[in-house]
């Protein structure tokens, strides 16, 4: 623990706390009441009104500590999380992405079109005569790079090397070299491995670094012949990245470092420049200096996909400190359901023992000031006993007016701190179904790339333009496919089909479907329909005996003559959504929590993919308007219930990524992303409401007679006695139970030394039930010489001096022995017209004399009596 400005606070909030501008306030305010609490106290003894303030300023002094400390450890926690999501997400979406790549690079290195020409290129270099049809066949084959490219957005140039570093093909004809000295091309030749990735500068790709996928390419009888390089847009894709975490007046710069430490992406080039050198930061976080100015960072490694661990970067995030909490939760909490939000709010599950803890120490210390205050004007009301009674009555009324103003301030912000945990939920669920909506994007913008580059193997269109197949035909189409699913694991088949429909080959003939049937989907007849060569088609998402009877989306594009561009068949890609949709949603789940799941659905609700097993594909889930109405790339979030569980829901409409769902594309199929936080049990809203304000003080005539009525409540409803009977207010704590005893009987409570029994009249008064948390008390009376007994109270009022005229017996006909009230207080003007029942004593002695028969009791029946007889009680 360290000492901030004489608060003590943990030591991991003294770099920061300054920089949280409603923890500063709060502290601001606490203390200046704080110095007021000092001149009271210093008065209260000098006054000799018997009121001991110095443990109540202990007591509020240590809870200034605990509940900034818990403040500022909620803010710093919120901040701290929000940026390693975003550090996270920088790096493990790029890794997603890299992943394909290498797929891409295995593939592609096979492709017959790309061995032909490297042979080819190698038979004929240096001839002369052939120089002009080698020219033609490299212009078609950087048409089909060209091809590949307009589906494959991501890469931005295609490079094709013979053995020696020549080079022979590629798709950027503006760069003029034509040999490389790089050592990729040695690396690719020479490598066990499936691939070789290199982020350097290149000396075939100007300007500056570059990501870049590599693999050699052998003849038929494995013998490498050259090398295929495939550059991938890492700039660009990194500005996507960066863009989509960024929010609105967010502050955070996002960066990306390699193994050394030195940024190779940043989404703010003029705060942090590519080619600094930062320290990773191995804690939770940290706060460091850069460039004269402080940041707290965070820094997180990949976690992988499919077991590819990426080139072992970091995602690495910066926020300037004075920034750093700028962020309110107040705007995404004004659009929740405010029913389901206090529910929350006031659910103590939801909140950690020290959190809990805090609205419980300051009701208590309240409850003590309450019962202090009141105790001081029951004395001076009843012995007159203060150096100066006018000025004691001031203090008190002064001790009590700190008192609520330090009860606001308190109360303020603890539901700051409730509110600042239950956005932290709110928000993260929304940022967790916005990033697991953007990896099914992404996900499926390969989906819809694969189906329409591999409708362009050579293979398929030469075979498929023949009048027919023989067997080594489909034995080698088989091979094929076979081998791209190998690569590209989240297919459960590949199907090649002719015009007709029937299939023609599969990569595997135990998943439902075998070489000579006819496939009837829709999807299948849309397919061979299609005139644009960009164009793909993908099925609805609905059960199919293509997927062992299960949903799922197919993607399929068109196989064209080799010569003419006539449809002659399809590929048909079978997405295996059921494992591949359930890793996204898992992998996107709050850490920590198990109660949490996500979904994939449409608008309707119609489910199409669930992390766990509260709901199945096509069951529907019931989603607000609002969240159908979203349009494709924004998010909202909501409290929900499902089931007995109240839940934080992030929800997010897909938007697509690059060309995918794109202005461009003619495919459209909005999604929703939807994650579920649980935050606590469903139940009825707790009517925590404090009873109406009583107000009872008039002005004061010195020639009226007065008397003082001590107010109290229980439940809702407000009731007095005079002070002369009160002995004064106690902690309830202690009452030991009897039981048996009825229904009335609260129990013994030791009080000077002796046990007197307390009462519960909330039955008898009408009262209705107790108020939860409230500041209960036991209010010790005693009539006369008669013995002391309590009654149960929820909270204690004013002891306003009352004009005996305004005091009203009840009526002969109700002043029975059961009747506890002796007199009514009329209203002080029409706007408060609310009577306030005054209590007798001995009426209450009366009601309750089986528990009290051993000191028999006078009832007294009220008459009207004059004013001399009630001020002498």
């Amino acid at each position: 623990m360290a000492i901030y400005k004489s608060i003590e606070l943990d030591d991991r909030l003294t770099g920061v706390v300054r920089h949280m501008g409603q923890v500063e306030e709060y502290r601001e305010s606490l203390q200046n009441l704080q110095g007021i609490w000092d001149t009271l106290t210093l008065l209260g003894q000098l006054s000799g009104l018997g009121n001991d303030m110095t443990s109540t300023r202990a007591a509020f002094s240590r809870l200034t500590s605990d509940l900034l400390n818990q403040l500022g450890n909620e803010y710093l926690k919120k901040c701290v999380l929000k940026a390693k999501a975003c550090a996270q997400v920088s790096i493990d979406i790029l890794v997603r992405n890299l992943y394909e790549r290498t797929a891409d690079i295995g593939f592609l290195a096979t492709d017959a079109d790309i061995r032909t020409f490297v042979a080819a290129a190698d038979e004929k270099a240096g001839n002369i005569h052939s120089a002009k049809e080698l020219a033609v066949e490299r212009e078609t084959l950087e048409k089909r790079f060209a091809e590949y490219v307009a589906k494959y957005s991501v890469y931005s140039d295609v490079v094709l090397f013979d053995t020696a570093g020549k080079i022979i093909a590629r798709l950027d004809d503006s760069v003029g070299m034509t040999t490389s000295a790089d050592g990729l091309v040695g690396e690719a030749l020479r490598t066990t491995d499936a691939y070789v990735e290199t982020y350097r500068q290149h000396d075939f790709l100007p300007g500056r670094p570059t990501l870049v996928y590599s693999f050699r390419v052998n003849d038929e009888s494995g013998t490498p012949i050259g090398v295929l390089s495939l550059c991938f847009k890492f700039e660009n894709e990194m500005q996507g990245i960066f863009g989509n975490l960024h929010q609105p007046n967010d502050w955070s710069v996002l960066t990306l470092l390699d193994t050394s430490g030195r940024v190779i992406a940043s989404s703010d080039h003029f705060h942090i420049p590519v080619g600094a050198t930062l320290a990773r930061i191995n804690d939770d976080y940290g706060v460091v200096r850069h460039a004269g100015r402080e940041y707290l960072a965070v820094t997180c490694s990949a976690q992988g996909y499919q077991g590819y661990m990426g080139p072992g970067w970091y995602g690495h995030v910066m926020l300037p400190l004075e920034h750093a909490f700028d962020s309110d939760g107040s705007t995404i909490l004004s659009r929740i359901d405010q029913a389901l939000l206090q529910q929350v709010i006031t659910n103590p599950s939801l909140f950690g023992p020290a959190v809990r803890a805090i609205p419980e120490q300051a009701q208590a210390i309240q409850g003590e000031l309450n019962r202090s205050v009141w105790n001081g004007n029951v004395r001076l009301g009843n012995t007159r006993h203060a150096i100066n009674a006018s000025f004691s009555k001031v203090l008190l009324w002064e001790i009590s007016k700190t008192g609520a103003r330090t009860k606001d301030v308190f109360a303020s912000s603890i539901a700051n701190l409730h509110e600042t945990v239950v956005s932290a939920f709110i928000n993260d669920s929304s940022f967790l179904a916005a990033l697991t909506m953007d990896i099914m994007d992404r996900n499926l913008y390969e989906r819809a790339n694969d189906c329409r580059w591999w409708a362009l193997t050579s293979a398929f269109r030469e075979k498929l333009a023949q009048a027919e197949l023989s067997s080594d035909d489909a034995a080698q189409l088989h091979d094929i496919l076979a081998y791209i699913n190998g690569l590209y694991t989240v297919y459960s088949n590949l199907i090649l089909f002719d015009a007709r429909g029937k299939v023609v080959a599969v990569s595997d003939s135990a998943r439902g479907v075998q070489p000579g049937s006819v496939l009837g989907e829709e999807w299948v007849r849309r397919t061979l329909a299609l005139a644009d060569p960009q164009a793909y088609v993908v099925s609805q998402f609905a059960t199919t005996p293509l997927y062992d009877e299960r949903p799922t989306y197919i993607y399929a594009a068109p196989v064209r003559h080799p010569d003419n561009g006539q449809i002659v068949g399809g590929v048909g890609i079978v997405f295996d959504g059921a494992p591949q949709f359930q890793a996204m949603l898992r992998d996107c789940l709050p850490a920590g929590n198990a109660g949490a799941f996500a979904l994939f659905c449409e608008p309707s609700g119609k489910v199409v993919a669930s992390s766990g097993p509260q709901f199945a594909p096509g069951d529907k889930v019931d989603i607000p308007g609002r969240f159908s109405a979203l349009r494709a790339g924004t998010q909202d979030a909501e409290i929900l219930q499902h089931g007995n569980t109240l839940y934080a829901v992030g929800a997010r409409m897909s938007a697509g990524y690059r060309e995918y769902k794109g202005e461009s594309d003619a495919y459209r199929n909005p999604l929703l992303a939807l994650v579920f936080t649980p935050l606590c049990a469903a139940g009825e809203l707790r009517n925590i409401a404090p009873p109406p304000r009583l107000s009872l003080q008039t002005r004061r005539v010195e020639s009226e007679q007065k008397l003082e009525i001590a107010t109290f409540h229980i439940g809702r409803t407000w009731l007095g006695i005079k002070a002369s009977d009160i002995v004064e207010a106690v902690n309830p704590g202690g009452i030991t139970d009897v039981p048996g005893a009825g229904q009335s009987f609260a129990g013994y409570l030791m009080y000077g030394g002796s046990p007197i029994p307390v009462y519960d009249i909330a039955v008898m008064t009408n009262a209705g039930p107790h108020l939860e948390n409230c500041e209960p008390q036991v209010v010790v009376l005693q009539k006369g010489e008669g013995p002391k007994f309590g009654i149960l109270v929820d909270g204690l009022g004013e002891i306003p001096e009352i004009p005996l005229e305004r005091l009203q017996a009840l009526p002969a006909m109700l002043a029975g022995e059961n009747i506890l009230g002796e007199a009514m207080i009329s209203p002080e003007s029409e706007e408060n017209p609310h009577l306030l029942l005054v209590l007798g004593v001995d009426r209450m002695a009366s009601r309750l004399g089986i528990m009290l028969r051993d000191t028999p009791l006078e009832v007294v029946a009220l008459p009207v009596k004059a004013e001399s007889q009630w001020l002498s009680g």
